[in-house]
């Protein structure tokens, strides 16, 4: 399974990017650890870099999917 990038508009980064089992992974830099590359992940990887490249901002502040509570809900 080939896995195809989709052009962002957001500059191009330098992802660790292996080949197993004939399914790709990209490396995580918050979570410290190689995750599936799938389009969503592809995208949230950029978003994570461009923060962290662009804008300074400090990767011990950024948490992936983490939950929000919001009026006691």
């Amino acid at each position: 399974m080939s896995f195809t990038p989709i052009p962002l508009n957001l500059p191009e980064y330098p992802f660790k990017i292996t080949l197993k089992d004939s399914r790709h992974f990209i490396f995580d830099e918050i979570r410290k650890k190689h995750l599936v590359l799938t389009p969503e992940e592809w995208v949230r990887q950029h978003f994570i870099q461009y923060l962290i490249s662009e804008k300074k901002f400090p990767k011990s502040l950024i948490q992936i999917e983490a939950g929000l509570n919001l009026n006691q809900l």
